[in-house]
């Protein structure tokens, strides 16, 4: 019987072919009624083939998508996929927009799609909005300034960065038929009758392993002084001789943590987690994938392998306080591609842990992230303002009621 959400996978060799499988077994699961496409492909097509093989079965059906580290799917992780996302519901309005040059200006970039979006709607303050920018394209945070000049603080937000298989070098999006480079790709979700409720879930499991420091000298997402001491100094100093020997690599074990206090005083304290990229021997200093400001407190953090799968159903379980009793139609996954470099052969087992704790059933979709937004907690008023983060997993739930 046809639904609301509909989810086709293909690792078909030739990229048209892929597409049209994908886009073929989403539509028809929604009977032919599908409004957006959400797609997530591999670096390796040719991805005007792939657009051209979806807008084969698709026709005029608005879409966005890009290119990942790795695909989620109800198969789990796939890598050399693609897999898309149909969504149908007829009273929700989904509405996509696209920022161009976000290299130059990440701030400018992010006021232009929303500003894209808000030619076609009326801004409403209870919407949602789910972005992928190029992950190779410059400071996390400064995507975020831009949508949150616009749309406000505490508008809700959630994405990923789009990836390119691990090569950190360049990525791509899609945005209805054409292939795009240095762009951000947006969907607004816009639910006038309130028949539905957004359940957010963002945890990494990462924890802290130190005292707190405080950044002293920043500039964009180069991290140059904690405590008046060069950054990297003191970063060798804390891994020692041998694990400093395998740096930037060793980054992904051992990230910084920016602390985030509970603003209600009771002690609970989140992290917005930053990776290392590149280090700089010379000058002492350390490349984010976005910045932490001067002033920030900071602290040093490591996970088991263990901690890491737990971390995705903490935030499978914070997803379940924000839905109360609506019930999951559709779930979309973001999850660092530095969380899948260190859980190799367990990869799947985070995937798992969500499903398990969602619903088996769930139709989901998502894909390994150069970055992910998120809040730091839906469940509390004073963390309702989205985040840049490395290493989390950031969960985006559909709920009806």
């Amino acid at each position: 019987m046809p639904g609301d959400v509909g989810v086709g996978i293909s690792s078909l060799d030739d990229s048209f072919s892929a597409g049209k499988e994908a886009a073929f077994a989403s539509i028809e699961k929604t009977g032919q009624r599908a409004k957006v496409l959400v797609v997530f492909g591999a670096m390796r097509f040719d991805h005007r083939e792939l657009l051209a093989g979806i807008a084969s079965v698709a026709g005029g059906i608005p879409m966005l998508g890009g290119t990942t580290a790795g695909e989620i799917s109800p198969e789990g992780v796939t890598t050399g996929s693609v897999v898309i996302m149909a969504l149908a519901h007829d009273d929700i309005e989904f509405v996509t927009g696209i920022g161009h040059d976000m290299s130059i200006d990440e701030t400018a970039c992010g006021i232009e799609m929303v500003n894209d979006m808000l030619k076609r709607t009326a801004f409403d303050p209870d919407a949602s909005l789910m972005v992928f920018p190029n992950g190779m394209g410059g400071d996390g945070l400064k995507v975020l300034e831009g949508l949150q000049k616009i749309l406000g603080k505490d508008f809700e937000i959630t994405g990923g960065f789009f990836g390119d298989d691990e090569r950190f070098e360049n990525t791509f999006q899609y945005y209805n038929g054409k292939v795009y480079r240095d762009t951000i790709v947006g969907l607004m979700i816009v639910d006038p009758k309130k028949n539905y409720r957004r359940g957010i879930g963002v945890r990494s499991g990462f924890s802290s392993i130190g005292n707190s420091l405080l950044c002293t000298s920043s500039d964009g997402n180069v991290l140059k002084e904690f405590e008046h001491t060069k950054a990297l100094d003191l970063y060798k100093d804390f891994l020692g001789e041998e694990r400093a020997a395998r740096l930037p690599a060793v980054c992904l074990e051992y990230p910084f943590g920016i602390i985030d206090h509970d603003p209600n005083g009771t002690g609970d304290h989140l992290f917005q987690l930053r990776c290392g990229l590149s280090v700089d021997h010379e000058k002492g200093t350390i490349t984010l994938a976005a910045s932490i400001p001067e002033g920030s407190e900071v602290t040093l953090t490591t996970a088991s392998r263990g901690d890491i799968i737990n971390g995705a159903r903490e935030a499978a379980e914070e997803v379940k306080k924000t839905l109360g009793a609506a019930a999951p139609e559709a779930i979309v996954m973001f999850s660092c591609v530095g969380r899948k470099l260190v859980l190799g052969r367990r990869i799947q087992e985070e995937v798992g842990v969500v499903r398990e704790s969602l619903g088996p059933d769930v139709p989901i979709i998502g894909f390994y992230t150069y970055g992910e937004i998120g809040p730091a907690d839906k469940t509390k008023k004073g963390r309702l303002t989205a985040k840049f983060h490395n290493e989390t997993v950031v969960l985006w739930v559909l709920g009806k009621m």
